[in-house]
């Protein structure tokens, strides 16, 4: 992995099975926890747009287990993962939002509408309910593939297998940009953990995404989506829109879904005008 400049200090908390969970802190403001995206850490995936937030909030670049600075822990099922988060929240103290990036760890957290949390922004969560049959099953045949090599040790092979088939969710917009290649290669010593907790999410209760897991979100939410951006990424945002109560849809002008890298500055500029003003309305 790319070595990144690194601000601020970092912040400790013991999740409910004991396992440590940490975040490097950066800023000061309305307090806004940062959650990892696919196999990335939330260094790696929120670093940029950390820096840019960081002038009108308190970042918290928050890593679950097995992950950064925090520990780790055979149990990576998505009610553990929930649980990292909502005890790094509660160590905080005060009131924070969440923030997520294609994973959906965030709307796991959101729809427990725990105190801590007031608000959620989302740069487009990837939802497989609008996956077609072909893509699914391309989807499903690289990913097994990509679970071979990293259970193998053969990680940069694994990222490989994905950055050749990425086409299948990414827009060429994004391929063209060599985000996903980059992001993907320095992200694949993380993959067999990243395998890991999709087989252990897999079958473990409604999906992230799902209609029933979504409608339970009450706090308000903001879903950023790229110009730019592929059909199943811009479906998938339609998807989740649709079903929270409380949600707001805002265009990142020719970004597609690696947004967060290429265009960190109108990312943070949205998300914290949002969190902002959620936090001024109490």
């Amino acid at each position: 992995m790319k070595e990144r400049t690194k601000n601020g200090n970092y912040h400790l908390a013991t999740s409910n099975d004991s396992t440590q969970v940490a975040a490097r802190v950066l800023g000061k403001g309305p307090h806004v926890i940062f959650l990892p995206a696919g196999p990335g850490d939330s260094e790696l995936s929120w670093s940029s747009v950390a820096e840019w937030m960081s002038k009108h909030c308190t970042c918290h670049l928050l890593e679950t287990r097995g992950r950064g600075q925090s520990g780790d822990h055979p149990d990576h099922s998505p009610n553990r993962l929930v649980e990292d988060v909502l005890a790094y929240a509660h160590s905080i103290g005060e009131k924070a939002a969440v923030v997520g990036w294609g994973s959906a760890l965030w709307a796991r957290v959101a729809s427990q509408n725990p105190e801590e949390i007031v608000a959620a922004a989302v740069y487009e969560p990837g939802a497989g309910e609008v996956m077609t049959p072909e893509t699914g099953k391309r989807m499903g045949e690289t990913f097994g593939r990509v679970g071979e090599l990293a259970a193998e040790g053969k990680t940069a092979e694994a990222a490989r297998v994905f950055i050749d088939n990425c086409d299948m969710i990414y827009s060429q917009e994004d391929i063209d940009s060599g985000a996903p290649a980059n992001f993907w290669s320095d992200a694949a010593e993380q993959l067999p953990l990243f395998m890991q907790e999709s087989r252990q999410a897999s079958g473990s209760g409604p999906g992230a995404t799902s209609p029933e897991t979504l409608g339970k979100i009450k706090v308000p939410v903001l879903i950023l989506h790229g110009e730019r951006t592929s059909r199943w990424f811009s479906d998938s945002v339609q998807h989740v829109a649709g079903h929270i109560s409380n949600s707001t849809l805002q265009l990142i002008p020719g970004a597609a879904h690696f947004g967060p890298i290429t265009h960190a500055e109108a990312v943070a500029g949205e998300m914290a005008r949002f969190i902002k003003k959620i936090h001024a309305e109490g």
